[in-house]
């Protein structure tokens, strides 16, 4: 499968390894940060490419605990989406003890199957919305408006 070149630039990015903002995980108000937490490469790809192609700075990590033990070491993000399959900890689990963390950034949970009862779990861990895989433009762009205006 050839990827387009935005997303092949995007791959190269990941590969390289994910750079702090720099900024000392402080959030500006002129710039909105997504933190990706995704255990597949072309969803992590994608979902990266989508996010900066709309002016978003991203990070990216393939699992639950990296996503814990970042926040942990004081990053912030305004954006977190979550993928419910993930190692170690499924994306419930993750999103429960980052809210236990007293993190109140609006996090989407993703998942590719749209059994209601994922959903329900994943709204009763704490996620604001739920989204089914595969995260396109058009299903951001209202969410990303909201975050604009707030």
């Amino acid at each position: 499968m050839e990827l387009p070149s935005k997303i092949n630039n995007n791959e190269k990015s990941l590969q390289q390894g994910i750079s702090p903002s720099g900024n000392g995980g402080l959030i500006s108000n002129s710039k909105l940060t997504a933190l990706v937490v995704d255990s597949d490469r072309i969803c992590q790809i994608l979902e990266k490419a989508i996010l900066e192609s709309q002016g978003v700075e991203t990070q990216v990590v393939g699992s639950g605990r990296d996503a814990l033990d970042l926040l942990a070491s004081g990053a912030t993000f305004n954006l977190i989406i979550i993928a419910m399959v993930l190692p170690i900890m499924n994306g419930v689990e993750t999103t429960r003890q980052i809210r236990a963390m007293g993190i109140r950034s609006k996090m989407l949970g993703v998942t590719a199957c749209s059994y209601e009862r994922e959903k329900q779990a994943f709204l009763d861990a704490g996620v604001d919305e739920f989204i089914e895989k595969p995260l396109t433009p058009q299903k951001l762009a209202s969410i990303m408006r909201e975050m604009r205006n707030a």
